[in-house]
């Protein structure tokens, strides 16, 4: 199976008002849906990259999108799905049109997150404008960035991405008993991660800046707009990534960042990191030594 990228991603959320001024905060644009109960958030030349949908049940991710080149591309992934024994649904003209892209197939992952298998977005054609300026995000081939699942059903999620989704493991932390599985599709360090979890839970999407002092900039605007930041500035060793992460109205966190790897699979080899930060992420309270 041939994944390009992640496309796009839903999530849920209780307050769409809330939404609107958290995606200034982040540097998205904040796009009216025909349907009041959705918020599109702009982040290049896509329509969307993230759909808000209004939930008072649900928290953290509704589906996420993964994009292959094409029709034939899309129609082998599915026959790969079923023939592994994962029943595929196909989709109707309306869910194709909410979506604005040309072909769509859903279906379920090990740990119960909807999966949404597409090809063809159709554009708008509508500039991105950062509501402050900026140099804007690192997405095309790369995707929208990466997002970071706690899943229950452990290795068995983890075979589902690598064997029947085709992912490529880029490398492992392991905390105690844990296992932490970093997975790309593409050149991107990392598109997916897997944790150890009691529910499925969203802990993260991650949207990456052209320059650093964008990060700053958004730093300031968390502080000018009194949006929690729930991890200060910080390095990751892996992905090398210099970023913070945010505490979106939805109670899961984004993460704001620069500088991430890139992977090129003809000369990565898989390592295991021992701590998830070279420096700086210290959490909200915390002291450096803490």
């Amino acid at each position: 199976m041939d994944v390009r990228a992640l496309g796009y991603i839903g999530v849920h959320a209780a307050d769409l008002g809330a939404w609107t001024t958290y995606a200034e905060a982040i540097g998205a644009m904040a796009v009216a849906s025909p349907d009041d109960d959705r918020l599109l958030l702009k982040i290049d030349d896509r329509p969307y990259r993230v759909i808000v949908e209004q939930s008072t049940n649900g928290r953290g991710l509704a589906y996420a999108g993964w994009e292959f080149a094409d029709q034939r591309a899309l129609d082998r992934a599915v026959a790969e799905l079923e023939s592994a024994g994962f029943q595929v649904q196909s989709s109707s003209p309306a869910q194709r049109a909410q979506r604005r892209v040309a072909g769509l197939a859903l279906t379920t992952d090990p740990s119960g997150f909807s999966l949404e298998l597409f090809w063809g977005p159709i554009l708008d054609h509508e500039r991105f404008r950062p509501p402050h300026g900026g140099s804007g995000f690192v997405t095309g081939d790369l995707g929208l960035g990466h997002i970071v699942l706690g899943t229950p059903s452990g290795r068995a999620a983890v075979e589902f991405y690598t064997d029947v989704m085709g992912f490529r493991v880029s490398d492992y932390w392991r905390p105690g008993d844990a296992e932490v599985v970093f997975l790309h599709c593409n050149a991107r360090h990392h598109s997916l991660a897997l944790a150890p979890g009691g529910e499925p839970a969203l802990y993260h999407f991650m949207f990456e800046t052209r320059t650093l002092d964008d990060v700053g900039y958004a730093l300031d605007r968390h502080d000018e707009l009194g949006i929690p930041v729930s991890q200060g500035l910080g390095r990751h060793p892996n992905d090398e990534m210099v970023s913070f992460y945010s505490r979106s109205p939805s109670g899961f966190d984004v993460e704001i960042g620069y500088g991430g790897r890139l992977v090129d699979d003809a000369t990565w080899t898989v390592t295991e990191i021992t701590k998830p930060s070279l420096w700086g992420h210290h959490r909200a309270g915390e002291h450096a030594s803490g």
